[in-house]
């Protein structure tokens, strides 16, 4: 009976024995899989951590990038260099480069908006003025002279922004703010790749919980892989979320244990089935059947030939093969060429009785592959192989994916041209980039690892660069960074500016800094120099006593003056437009092109060249401008007024010198002619007397006809109106009267100065042959001046001639119409000629060739031919002589002149 209890304890215990084991299996591969799941999940939320830093940085530096843009248009603004047609132009084209942005505003001191951008917006309107929960941001920008952020709010169209303030200073002068508006939308979904959307969704949450905007609608998220950070700029408590998509195919986390569970009770199943022994053996068999097809794995029996005997449905639900079809046919038939070198060794391998686990890519129905994980034992004694295979082409992919994704991050650190530098909280270096290596000249090995002072620490600026990097290390870095002179391996030297942000892992725990550094030695150098020789150029400007002054175009805005126009028109004349400080400036009529016209293509060209009047103070200036670009690209105009008052009075009164030498010159003429004079006067005197006497004569006697004392009247008559032509003529060229010029015959003209010239022609026995051209058209000038100079160059000829035997002393004048704005008259003597030494002082005061000559003939005769707007010239003539030539503006000419005048 004892020894019964205990075979019955025995074989209760050796029944009890397998499930013991089982359930100790079972237990351990839960526990197993629990921790390769929790692996798996750590995993998956690193790698969304990580993508949601690269996503946070890349934000932060689209909104530092805009930052920058509104920081220095405020810079331009505070520096008066930007007007609203450059605001808008400059604006419009940043909005259009970064769609997160809605509106770019300039709200002015008193929170009404000055400027905004785009043209066509609705919401920021010119006039209109901040609220309540604007003005806070307004404010803090205003006290802490930085760009400040406000908080997310629902705008007039319903949508969520958020908005930047960056204040506007000329000097300490608070001018207002420029105000960037974010769209809070387009944010999370132009500012992210495509890829980043692709996995997850994107959400910004507020500092109470609320979502913001998402980037996706999708509902299918996996809310364990789900990773928050900070967005700093703007802060204001604003999380950014990222969560990722469930995707296709997964399978569920509960599979394997629900399998383990399974497998562990179909084991125990078994074991309790094999207690039945025979009675249960066919019950066993079926559920063994059930087992082999209903198993999510392919499971097949393969002889050592490596033909299929028997497959499960698997192969039909995961490869598209039937498991009807598939005994008999070899199993190299399904698997990839590529692979088939390497199943061979493994079937080489089971041959020897060795289980195998390898990989490979079998093919399906439709003649795609998947990646199957075989394991395989053999059984040599019955000639078979037992196979599991496991589909693992999403694993394979995802892999696949990862290294991809790995070596494209890896690609884009190695190619980016700024200088990446990590440290962590000690100081110490722990990453450094290519770019930063091949800046500073030291490998990563050298640099990695390297504590202060660091390798590219110049050993002049030690203190420098350890109270930048005490800084960095605090935390108080400034947010625009700030410049560094580092030392390359090679001893140079060079600038750089260093940009710091926090690095923080996967906890949200700071672990140290990140600096991208980059290489600003050539634009310091080059913005260096551009000041210097702005500096250099306002000097030179400063300098002339000449007033300088550049104005836009349209606006007439003056943009430019140096001291001297500061002088003149006040130092206030910068911003204030030309016609506003009274410039002195031609009318818009007198200007050779029209400047509302004028476009950059058509620069530079000369504007005006002229002499003007100033209105006001009466002083005059000779005034040239020209339209050049100005350096924003604008169609300005360079203006330089010249006072040319004290020049004026000058002219005026040696004009009034030469008025009277003039009048000088013709009272000595008339002096020479005196004598002659007199005689020409005498025959006519003398006439008129012997005709009145005759006449007396014969009335008295009482013998005379009408008809002949009609008849001698009339000659006396002639004879009076012969001597008192001869007396008028005399008298007008005598006269002192002032230049009165005018439409003029000069066929006239020759005809009575010729006349003068008569008597000495008479007494030096000579002659003067005229040759006029035809149809001349009428000369713009004053008529005793014309005949004083034709007058004073016959009697020169004249004189000339006065060695030539009688018959030989032939004087020519000559006209011709030069052009259609010029008359040239040539007067041609036969004489001795002049020299080259004497033509160069010919026109030379009070130098002259004849023995009793004053010198100042010729002289007053190219002062008057120059008042005419003439030239008068000598050459010598081929046929001996000398040949005067002057020229006279037609009276069509003159009227053009008046015109433009």
């Amino acid at each position: 009976m004892p020894e019964q209890r205990r075979q019955a304890n025995l074989a209760r215990w050796y029944w009890t024995a397998p499930y013991v084991a089982v359930g100790v299996f079972a237990l351990t591969m839960l526990a197993l899989v629990w921790l390769l799941q929790a692996r798996e999940a750590e995993t998956q939320r690193n790698a969304v951590a990580r993508d949601v830093q690269w996503a946070e940085q890349t934000i932060r530096l689209h909104m530092l990038g805009t930052e920058e843009f509104l920081q220095q248009l405020a810079r331009d603004i505070g520096a008066d260099a930007l007007d609203s047609d450059g605001f808008q132009l400059r604006a419009n084209q940043h909005i259009a480069n970064n769609p997160e942005l809605i509106n770019v505003v300039w709200v002015d001191p008193d929170q009404a908006v000055r400027w905004s951008a785009p043209f066509d917006t609705t919401e920021w309107l010119s006039g209109d003025t901040l609220s309540g929960l604007q003005t806070q941001p307004f404010f803090r920008a205003r006290e802490l002279g930085r760009p400040s952020y406000g908080e997310a709010y629902v705008n007039t169209r319903d949508k969520m922004v958020l908005e930047v303030y960056v204040p506007v200073r000329h000097g300490r002068e608070f001018l207002g703010a420029l105000v960037a508006v974010y769209s809070i939308d387009r944010m999370v979904r132009h500012l992210v790749p495509s890829w980043f959307a692709e996995k997850y969704r994107l959400s910004l949450v507020s500092a109470k919980g609320e979502i913001l905007a998402v980037n996706s609608s999708v509902m299918d998220l996996d809310e364990s892989i789900s990773f928050a950070i900070p967005l700093d700029p703007p802060g204001n408590g604003l999380m950014m979320r990222a969560t990722a998509f469930r995707t296709d195919g997964q399978l569920p986390e509960a599979l394997p244990i629900a399998m383990i569970v399974g497998l562990s009770i179909i084991i125990l199943w078994s074991l309790w089935l094999l207690r039945t022994h025979v009675r249960r053996r066919v019950q066993v068999e079926k559920e063994r059947d059930r087992l082999f097809n209903l198993s999510l794995d392919l499971l097949c029996i393969v002889g050592l030939d490596g033909h299929f005997r028997r497959c499960n449905p698997a192969f039909e639900r995961i490869l598209g093969h039937s498991p009807q079809q598939l005994p008999g046919r070899a199993l190299l038939d399904i698997v990839h060429s590529d692979d088939i070198s390497d199943t061979l060794v493994q079937m080489r391998r089971l041959s020897l009785g060795e289980p195998v686990n390898f990989e490979n890519r079998c093919r399906c129905g439709d003649g795609t592959f998947k990646w199957l994980a075989w394991s395989i034992n053999p059984v040599l004694d019955e000639g078979l192989v037992y196979a599991v295979a496991h589909d693992i082409t999403g694993r394979k992919a995802g892999e696949d994916a990862l290294r991809a994704e790995s070596a494209f991050r890896k690609a884009m650190e190695e190619s980016v041209i700024t200088g990446m530098r990590a440290i962590d909280l000690s100081g110490r270096i722990i990453y450094v980039n290519s770019a930063f290596c091949r800046l500073v000249g030291f490998s990563q090995e050298e640099l990695v690892g390297a504590e202060p002072p660091f390798p590219y620490w110049p050993e002049e600026d030690l203190e420098i660069c350890q109270k930048n990097l005490d800084v960095t290390l605090s935390g108080q870095a400034p947010a625009s960074g700030f410049e560094m002179r580092i030392r390359r391996r090679d001893g140079a030297r060079l600038d750089a500016r260093f940009y710091l942000s926090p690095l923080i892992d996967l906890t949200g725990k700071q672990t140290g800094w990140m600096a991208s550094v980059t290489d600003i030695t050539e634009p310091k150098r080059v913005r260096e120099a551009l000041e210097e020789a702005q500096q250099r150029l306002e000097a030179v400007l400063d300098g002339l006593e000449a007033a300088v002054f550049v104005a836009d175009v349209r606006s007439d805005e003056i943009l430019f003056a140096n001291r001297a126009f500061k002088k003149i028109f006040g130092f206030d004349a910068v911003g204030r437009t030309v016609r506003g400080v009274a410039v002195p400036q031609p009318d818009g009529g007198d200007y050779l092109a029209n400047l509302r016209a004028l476009d950059v293509n058509d620069l530079p060209v000369e504007l005006f060249d002229g002499e003007v009047q100033n209105p006001l103070s009466g002083r005059w200036y000779h005034v040239r401008e020209r339209a050049t670009s100005w350096v924003d690209a604008r169609v300005v105009r360079m203006g330089i007024a010249t006072d040319i008052t004290d020049r004026k009075q000058i002219a005026e009164s040696s004009q009034q010198q030469a008025e009277r030498l003039q009048h000088t010159s013709r009272l000595i003429t008339m002096g020479e002619m005196a004598s002659t004079l007199a005689h020409e006067l005498n025959q006519p005197l003398s006439a008129i007397a012997n005709y009145c006497m005759g006449c007396v004569t014969r009335i008295q006697s009482g013998r005379f006809k009408e008809e002949d004392l009609l008849s001698a009247m009339q000659k006396a008559s002639f004879q009076a109106e012969r001597a008192g032509k001869i007396i008028r003529r005399v008298r007008e060229f005598v006269k002192k009267s002032e230049p009165r010029r005018g439409a003029v015959r000069l066929e006239e003209v020759l005809d009575d100065a010729i006349g003068f010239a008569a008597i000495d022609v008479r007494r030096l026995g000579g002659r003067i042959e005229l040759d006029i051209a035809a149809d001349l058209p009428m000369v713009h000038a004053d008529r005793i001046m014309v005949e004083q100079v034709v007058i004073n160059l016959v009697k020169n000829g004249l004189d000339a001639m006065s060695a030539l035997p009688r018959n030989e002393r032939v004087l020519t004048v000559r006209v011709r119409l030069q052009s259609a704005r010029l008359v040239e008259v040539s007067v041609i003597d036969r004489g001795h000629g002049i020299s080259e030494e004497e033509v160069g002082q010919l026109f030379t005061p009070f130098y002259s060739t004849k023995a009793e000559g004053m010198g100042m003939g010729l002289n007053i005769c190219r002062s008057i031919i120059e008042f005419h707007e003439g030239r008068l010239t000598v050459a010598p003539n081929p046929d001996g002589g000398t040949i005067f030539t002057f020229t006279l503006p037609t009276e069509v000419a003159s009227e053009h002149v008046a015109r433009r005048a």
